[in-house]
């Protein structure tokens, strides 16, 4: 507690060069008790300090899960609130100090301990994002880094907003005002930016559908890559041909995305060839079975599929699907040209021939000509 000796608490500051003679003149009146007894709070309140540093992470090391990952989490805040507080208290002790200083302690240390109760707010916030993703996320959610960034962000913004409520009205500022101010003010720019909120709603919606995750290949409209970062605002797409793109979150919310990618990280790969009109069914069904074995000899675990596709102008096309690990355009490039070469070599082995583009010209003669 502040002594009941000192004199009016808001009391004004004197000037800094005779504040600090006059703190020099009563430090000279302090009994060595005094100093003796605040020394000992204070070497206290370090050693707090330390042994919340050092202890919280004991006891998660021996009591792992739960309470102590809570703690440990804490340990900074804790430390501080303990050696503020006997620094507080310490000083105390010296009631020889000047009368402005005491008011000058007291609003010093308020303001110390809503930085603390606001650094522990923003690690309790960080934890309780941890166990709202587990408890009510699905596991492809819970796991999702960028959702996690996202959550901690708002529970973040709202914790500092308000802390900062709470020092403004500390500091002696009429915070309705501001806030009435504030309403207004965000009237008009969610009218002035009425698409940069479509895109935040956007990017809920994606997440929410489960559209696609980070480094997932998809395609829409004229764009086909790989997502590298999601944002509330847009995503950071890579081209096949490397290039970054920034596309905003509505138009993957206003079209159909085709997602290329498999859960398991797989994205797909396709191969077009044209055999000729004279091979039959069994002929066709062969093919399709002979260059299926020598995609998955090639790369095992793609699932290869092959399908009649249409009757083309001149040839029976036939398509085949595969699945490989590549994540980026130069490994896209590798697997493509890799399957190709593997398509064309096992359809040489076995005698199949590919159709060329022909086109059947009639030519009549005038009768008498």
């Amino acid at each position: 507690m502040t002594p009941t000796n000192a004199p009016n608490l808001w009391q004004v500051a004197p000037p800094p060069d005779e504040a600090a003679l006059s703190l020099i003149q009563s430090i000279r009146h302090l009994t060595l008790e005094q100093v003796a007894v605040s020394s000992g709070i204070i070497a206290l309140g370090v050693m707090g300090w330390f042994a919340s540093r050092f202890g919280m992470g004991w006891l998660r090391d021996r009591y792992p899960g739960g309470l102590t990952d809570w703690l440990y989490a804490l340990r900074w805040p804790i430390g501080s609130a303990i050696f503020y507080t006997s620094l507080d208290r310490g000083l105390d002790v010296l009631t020889h100090l000047p009368a402005w200083f005491w008011p000058l302690k007291s609003s010093l240390y308020r303001l110390l301990m809503i930085i603390v109760a606001v650094g522990a707010s923003i690690r309790t916030a960080d934890l309780l994002v941890g166990i709202a993703r587990k408890s009510f996320f699905s596991e492809e959610l819970a796991t999702d880094t960028e959702v996690h960034k996202v959550m901690t962000r708002i529970f973040r913004g709202i914790v500092l907003f308000i802390a900062a409520v709470i020092v403004l009205d500390n500091l002696g500022i009429k915070i309705l005002g501001l806030l009435t101010a504030a309403g207004f003010l965000g009237g008009a720019l969610a009218l002035a930016s009425k698409d940069t909120l479509a895109n935040v709603l956007g990017y809920f919606e994606i997440l929410a559908d489960r559209i696609f995750r980070t480094g997932d290949r998809i395609a829409f409209e004229k764009y086909d890559g790989f997502v590298r970062e999601r944002g509330l605002r847009s995503i950071r797409l890579e081209a096949l041909s490397g290039e970054m793109l920034t596309i905003p979150n509505t138009q993957l919310v206003n079209f159909p995305v085709r997602r290329l990618t498999s859960n398991e990280g797989l994205s797909l790969l396709s191969v077009e060839v044209g055999l000729l009109y004279e091979y039959q069914r069994l002929k066709l069904e062969e093919a399709i079975r002979v260059v299926c074995a020598a995609l998955e000899k090639k790369f095992p675990g793609c699932d290869p599929l092959g399908r009649f596709l249409e009757f083309g102008e001149s040839a029976q096309k036939i398509r085949f699907t595969l699945r490989t690990s590549y994540r980026d355009g130069i490994d896209f490039m590798r697997d493509t040209t890799t399957a190709h070469l593997i398509v064309r070599e096992a359809c040489d082995q076995a005698g199949l021939k590919f159709a060329l583009p022909t086109r059947t010209v009639e030519l009549h003669q005038p009768k008498g000509s």
